[in-house]
């Protein structure tokens, strides 16, 4: 397996996004192209937290490219019944490490993504520790390509919170990252960005490859002009987060109302219908949101390919 751990979207380069992107799109036409590429090989799952998308899509990928797959629930191995501890990290990992090839890792904690960083063999993918999607924004950018025909020259909007979202982000490096522009819209007409170095990965790639974010908080004019619309959950790491409204920045008719016909509208799901965007949005004509869960699969192959590389380096 490659040497390299997948945390973000800019851990890849130009040549290397353009070509995860097409291979996804490759899986999507035949899943059967490589039934051997993972032969023998194994990846851990190790979650702390709920995931129905990026597990099964994971497990799906290993057994079509030929690998098994193992589900580690964080909480089961780290606590006894009773609650009290029972196992450090590190003894879980170092133990792991004997047993799988590479990783995926949910760890909405970061704790163990902490310890994951000090090494890269076995490889792991981020499958969102919170902060950054990368496997998320494959997906999204193959989806487009595959249903829209092209991600070159597109109006991408997103729609979202100031404070930033860690699944938006990473699309935003991945729109960055083809040498696209994309406009923000929030309540404020700005965005921080939950990772700490975002608007210098947002400077150094539009330097790199000429593309451009912009932040909004018109909707009108900015939804006219879109090809493709971003819907963000407005996650947020605690139990109250469903309770907040999003106001006129919900994604209904009215929000929609001078948008094109031909507008492609994405949610990474888990959707909260009635909340940050209407049923009849998620199901209407504009939507290819279950074709993007559709091909979360097809970007864990994608991923999981490119780590299975033969003597390939960092």
């Amino acid at each position: 397996m490659r040497e390299k751990n997948i945390t973000e979207v800019t851990d890849f380069s130009n040549t290397e996004w353009r070509g995860l992107i097409s291979e996804s799109v490759k899986f999507s036409k035949n899943l059967t192209r490589k039934p051997s590429l993972l032969k023998n090989k194994r990846v851990g799952l190790v979650f702390d937290s709920n995931s129905l998308r990026t597990r099964l899509s994971f497990e799906t990928a290993a057994y079509l490219l030929g690998g098994s797959s193992y589900f580690i629930d964080v909480h089961s191995v780290t606590h006894e019944q009773d609650g009290s501890k029972r196992e450090s990290y590190e003894d879980i990992i170092e133990t792991l490490d004997r047993m799988v090839d590479c990783y995926v890792l949910r760890d909405y904690s970061r704790d163990m993504y902490e310890i994951f960083l000090r090494k890269s063999s076995p490889p792991f993918i981020n499958g969102f520790c919170a902060k950054g999607h990368p496997s998320q924004a494959l997906a999204d950018l193959s989806v487009i390509t595959s249903k829209v025909g092209t991600t070159k020259d597109l109006q991408y909007v997103a729609v979202g919170p100031d404070s930033g979202s860690g699944v938006l982000e990473s699309f935003i490096y991945g729109v960055l990252l083809l040498g696209e522009g994309i406009t923000i819209i929030t309540p404020s007409g700005k965005f921080e960005g939950k990772n700490h170095d975002f608007t210098d990965q947002v400077k150094k790639l539009e330097k790199l490859h000429g593309g451009s974010l912009r932040t909004t908080k018109e909707v009108s004019k900015t939804i006219k002009q879109a090809d493709v619309l971003y819907v963000d959950e407005w996650w947020e790491n605690n139990k109250n987060f469903l309770k907040k409204t999003m106001g006129k920045y919900r994604v209904d008719k009215n929000f929609l109302k001078t948008s094109k016909d031909s507008l492609a509208i994405l949610h990474c799901l888990p959707a909260h219908h009635g909340r940050e965007i209407t049923e009849d949005v998620i199901m209407g004509e504009q939507s290819i949101i279950f074709d993007q869960a559709e091909f979360k699969t097809y970007a864990a192959m994608s991923m999981l390919a490119y780590l299975a590389l033969p003597g390939a380096k960092n």
